[in-house]
């Protein structure tokens, strides 16, 4: 009678119990540094598309107004910070942007880059771990950005 009662039993074990506890225990472990490498990758990225992206409404007020605009980046508390010559409010990279290579870059009325030669200006953006970002201007006025330390 007594193993009739058994099989009508309905539920999970203890040892079942525990065996998935530790399957989604590891699965969480492998997860995580993955997780926490693809958002500082994420972070850097949209730093890097918002600053490019800035940068060329920047210039693009600079051919709209007949006037030069000044693009100047700096780290203030601690945080990578962007200003644009009073046209637009200042800009503050996510928190993902450990450092930013102090530069000022100036477009002038026709959309070029002011001042700056014939070399690229680039602007470097590090973050807390995981590979740096730039952005580059060309001096035709050109912005975009790559994820490396420097732009082919």
């Amino acid at each position: 009678m007594m193993s009739g009662q058994l099989r009508d039993a309905k539920g999970f074990t203890l040892i079942e119990m525990a065996l998935v506890g530790a399957i989604v225990g590891i699965t969480t472990m492998i997860a995580i540094p993955s997780f926490t490498q693809w958002k500082a990758r994420y972070q850097m990225k949209q730093a890097a598309t918002e600053l490019a992206g800035n940068m060329n409404l920047a210039r693009a007020a600079a051919m709209s107004r007949g006037t030069g605009i000044t693009v100047t980046t700096a780290v203030t508390s601690g945080r990578a910070t962007v200003t644009f010559g009073g046209v637009f409010p200042p800009l503050t990279l996510n928190e993902g942007v450990a450092n930013i290579t102090a530069a000022t870059i100036g477009f002038n009325m026709f959309g070029l880059r002011a001042g700056g030669g014939t070399a690229n200006a680039l602007i470097t953006l590090t973050p807390q771990q995981g590979s740096p970002y730039s952005v580059v201007v060309t001096p035709s006025g050109k912005v975009d950005w790559c994820a490396m330390a420097t732009c082919p």
